[in-house]
């Protein structure tokens, strides 16, 4: 969704090429909201495809989005290169892969991103880019603000605080829905009616399931499935809050979509998690434990006036975010190493 996104609102004044792998069933190429698809081998497989498919062309500017696995575009193209990386694996890994592969794909990960060191990158937050200066990115790297497509409430109403609960996301092992599972059993010694409703469908549905039952919560603990937006949109605005366990994430999407519909959010201290939340202020950041999460969800739900700012003050922040701010922010990099490149060039 973050690269149509933008690459449908650039394509309303430049001409892009979207390069992609082709799964079964989808056309070779094809043209979307403006930008022309092209879709060539597997999701390994398309990287050995896109050096010769680049080199038909004089680009302005490539950008080579990696989302786990590189391109490497910056040796092989003649055209000035742009790294997109919105978010890094890291300990990802460990949640999502076998003992071997985890272990291939943590070791791989700084090995690759090291031939990246001199070459402009873009992200969507501090946390990202403070990772990739650890890995040691030396060139300039853009922070690009995060679009929303929920519709922000046009003003905050006065809200009846229970004990509602809502996480969502994926149903993967590095999202951790174990943890707020675990995390409403404690808070449930001192809210007896908390509820926590599950948005998402994945493989780890039926063990969620099979610990809700274990914990004593088939009746607290709602798993939805995928539902559509509407659906979503509901749930999000009629919880009391967010909670958000993920290892890891490149943007807390779901925090700001919760926080334009007045339900703030209490979250793991993690990258990602912790740029869309600023503690004390729009929600709570707590150690990664359900212990801590749960203390910090007591915390919120017993004072009133606290959460009552927090849920404020997190609308107020952004209720104003759009694709629109992603999209010019992202343009003005591009512009900006066209720009870089053609000095270079003619000096």
């Amino acid at each position: 969704m973050l690269t149509h996104e933008i690459a449908k609102r650039l394509a309303e004044i430049h001409q892009v090429t979207w390069f992609t792998s082709h799964p079964g069933g989808q056309p070779r190429e094809e043209e979307i909201d403006g930008v022309r698809v092209v879709r060539r081998g597997s999701e390994l497989t398309t990287r050995f495809f896109a050096p010769r498919f680049a080199r038909r062309a004089k680009w302005d500017v490539v950008v080579e989005e990696i989302n786990t696995l590189p391109y490497f575009a910056h040796a092989w193209g003649s055209s000035p290169s742009v790294l997109f990386i919105p978010q890094l694996a890291r300990e990802i890994w460990w949640y999502e892969a076998p003992k071997p592969v985890a272990w291939a794909g943590w070791a791989a990960e700084p090995l690759y991103l090291s031939a990246y060191r001199r070459v402009r990158g873009i992200t969507i937050s501090d946390s990202t880019c403070a990772d990739l200066r650890r890995l040691g990115l030396r060139a300039s790297i853009d922070v690009v603000p995060i679009g929303v497509s929920t519709p922000a409430l046009s003003e905050l109403k006065a809200k009846e605080l229970g004990s509602s609960l809502v996480s969502v996301g994926r149903l993967v092992p590095s999202k951790r829905f174990d943890h707020a599972i675990r995390a409403l059993a404690e808070l449930r010694k001192s809210h007896s009616s908390a509820r926590l409703t599950i948005v998402g469908e994945g493989r780890e549905r039926s063990s969620l399931e099979r610990l809700a039952q274990r914990l004593g919560l088939a009746d607290a603990v709602q798993l939805t499935g995928r539902v559509s937006e509407d659906a979503k949109v509901r749930l999000l605005r009629e919880a009391d809050v967010l909670v958000a366990c993920a290892v890891r994430e490149g943007w807390g999407l779901t925090i700001t979509e919760a926080a334009r519909l007045g339900t703030p959010a209490v979250t793991y201290d993690v990258p990602g998690l912790r740029d869309s939340v600023i503690d004390g202020q729009t929600g709570l950041l707590t150690e990664p434990t359900p212990a801590a999460l749960a203390d910090g969800l007591r915390r919120l739900l017993d004072d009133r006036p606290s959460y009552d700012a927090l849920r404020k003050a997190a609308w107020e922040r952004w209720r104003h975010i759009s694709w629109d701010l992603t999209a010019e922010s992202f343009e003005r990099s591009l512009l900006s190493t066209i720009s870089r490149n053609s000095s270079r060039a003619g000096s």
